[in-house]
């Protein structure tokens, strides 16, 4: 190999290394609205500061349950941003929150105010325990009483839950109001913290990819 075509090489080498850190670095920030979209931020930020909950909790939990869909459904009678059951938890929220029986599921404000409110009850449940409530939120809290609260940390939806929780508390600060909240947050702005939000997005983006070819 001439001189020349070694230059040429090790420009090119050179080219592609700086392309990939730039991605690594800079392709997370635009790629996050889409792979952990973030919508009805004035809702949630209302309603944690309502209810002293994390709204990055509030939003994954919306992320994990419907993708911010507000007509969602599923098969086990399950509906709305939340995705709570309609006949048993959603009324229930209903007459705790002061909201009519009547109350569309379906309408993100009321979704919101429920399930916000089902998540500081279920922070009273737990004893303060975040994870354990998000598996009762999933489980019940008969069906995270049975998993027990020591093996929570390895429950598959609590793990999810907790990874959104890390994207949407980084890179969505602002907009979930943790510079103004009176509310208790959690910490942010970590290099370990920016690292791990690097490595979710890319892994949802493929898992997206992923969901969209089968």
């Amino acid at each position: 190999m001439t001189n020349k075509k070694k230059k040429i090489t090790i420009s090119v080498i050179a080219l592609l290394l700086v392309l990939v850190v730039s991605a690594y670095f800079y392709l997370p920030k635009m790629l996050a609205d889409q792979v952990y979209p973030l919508k009805y931020e004035d809702l949630i930020r209302k309603y944690a500061t309502k209810y002293g909950v994390d709204p990055a909790w509030v939003a994954a939990e919306i992320f994990v349950e419907s993708r911010f869909d507000p007509k969602a459904q599923s098969g086990t009678g399950a509906n709305g941003l939340g995705q709570m059951m309609q006949k048993t938890t959603y009324k229930t929220m209903l007459a705790e929150v002061g909201r009519p029986a009547n109350s569309d599921i379906y309408d993100p404000e009321v979704a919101i105010d429920t399930m916000t409110a089902h998540l500081r009850d279920l922070m009273v449940w737990s004893k303060g325990n975040r994870q354990y409530a998000t598996a009762a939120y999933n489980l019940g809290t008969g069906g995270a009483a049975r998993l027990g609260v020591n093996a929570v940390n390895n429950f598959g939806y609590v793990k999810k839950v907790d990874r959104a929780i890390t994207v949407y508390s980084t890179i969505y600060s602002g907009q979930l109001g943790y510079n103004s909240s009176p509310v208790q947050l959690q910490a942010i702005s970590t290099d370990e913290k920016t690292n791990q939000v690097k490595g979710f997005i890319w892994a949802q983006f493929f898992q997206n990819i992923f969901r969209l070819s089968l």
